[in-house]
């Protein structure tokens, strides 16, 4: 749990939000470089100022208070059955972490023996759904999770509860993923306590936010950039124009992924938003899921393939012979590794390999880390 308590001390830090802590680690390779440096050293990555270095240096004084917070929240968790996924962990969301912002910790709740959210679409939508509304949101929902593909939505009354819901209900193939705007132990609302003890059974529940964090109202438009940051497309169905269904689409749009809007009637205010980006072109319109494959099909392959979820299609281009034997040694230890076990395993001197490396991650399919590692690039 070695990333989990430095990377929690760096968030205890003012002035250092997920942004920032992803580029101290970008340069140092892990939460307890970052203190183990100095502060001219901090002070060289990108809008880390000269007083936030020293800050950072400071605050090993408080590792002390630190350390009771942090192993309150370690038994607060083991008791709850919860666990953390961190910003340096390999189970880590790929489609997340790609993103501009991404929460340094995530805390989970639920089918935690595989944390496997991907593939993944987002379905979400006003409170106040129409019958029309429950019943495409239900639909949708059902259909695609059949097809492997695991949901996500923000656990909210209307739309988000119905989508939950569908999933739970038929799919055997897919999950539902709930991403709160408070702790994973706050039922919010509280009339969905029933939905929240099947989530914990037979879904994920996921929070940047700590154990017994209330539900805030800053807290969910910042975590609406969870749902579609974990998601292939986000789905929007009825919303008014400035609904969080819309903070969600504009997130999507802003992390470069699809936006996909159901349209309703002209005189409703639910269609708004909806209409409103199918109109300015920013969402495709879709009527059926057949509209939503046709705008991933070259991401996502291998779906419900004998009943198992969908995978994450990678698209390799065409290898060397050197290239190809590094790429795999790398791919199958699913870690970063280090050039001296790249060169070792591979049978080549280590300047062949740096070579090969390097063309690799020309092509986009490798990623260099500090110290000589080494790991697949999902981007």
């Amino acid at each position: 749990m070695n990333d989990f308590r430095y990377l929690y001390y760096l968030t205890r830090i003012d002035g250092l939000g997920s942004v920032r802590i992803k580029r101290l680690l970008d340069k140092f390779g892990n939460a307890k470089n970052v203190f183990d440096s100095s502060a001219r050293e901090l002070a060289d990555v990108e809008n880390i100022s000269s007083k936030l270095a020293d800050s950072v240096i400071r605050s090993v004084k408080d590792f002390v208070d630190y350390t009771i917070e942090y192993d309150s929240i370690v038994k607060k968790l083991d008791k709850l059955g919860a666990d953390v996924i961190t910003y340096e962990d390999q189970k880590y969301p790929h489609m997340l972490k790609k993103t501009y912002d991404p929460p340094i910790i995530l805390y989970c709740r639920g089918d935690i023996d595989d944390y496997s959210i991907e593939p993944a679409i987002a379905i979400v939508g006003t409170r106040k759904p129409s019958d029309y509304g429950k019943k495409i949101a239900e639909g949708f929902a059902k259909d695609l999770s059949g097809l492997g593909f695991n949901i996500v939505s923000g656990f909210a009354r209307g739309i988000d509860t119905f989508v939950h819901k569908s999933v739970l209900d038929h799919s055997s193939n897919g999950r539902t993923v709930a991403v709160f705007g408070c702790g994973i132990d706050v039922i919010y609302p509280p009339e969905n306590k029933k939905l929240y003890e099947e989530m914990c059974a037979k879904g994920v529940i996921i929070s940047e936010y700590e154990l017994l964090s209330k539900p805030d109202a800053v807290n969910f438009p910042k975590r609406n950039r969870i749902i579609s940051g974990l998601s292939y497309g986000t789905i929007i169905i009825e919303s008014a124009a400035g609904g969080g269904a819309m903070i969600t689409a504009r997130f999507a749009l802003d992390q470069s992924r699809e936006v996909f809007a159901v349209p309703g009637f002209i005189t409703s205010k639910n269609s708004e938003g909806p209409n409103s980006l199918i109109k300015s072109g920013q969402a495709k319109l879709v009527e059926n899921i057949d509209d939503i494959l046709e705008e991933i099909k070259n991401e996502v392959t291998g779906i419900s393939i004998n009943g198992k979820p969908a995978v994450v299609k990678k698209i390799i281009p065409e290898l060397n012979g050197n290239e190809q034997v590094i790429y795999d040694i790398i791919e199958r230890e699913k870690e970063a590794v280090h050039i001296d076990f790249i060169s070792e395993n591979c049978e080549l001197n280590v300047s062949d390999c740096l070579v090969a490396l390097l063309n690799l991650e020309f092509k986009g399919l490798m990623e260099q880390l500090p110290g000589k590692r080494f790991r697949v690039s999902y981007s």
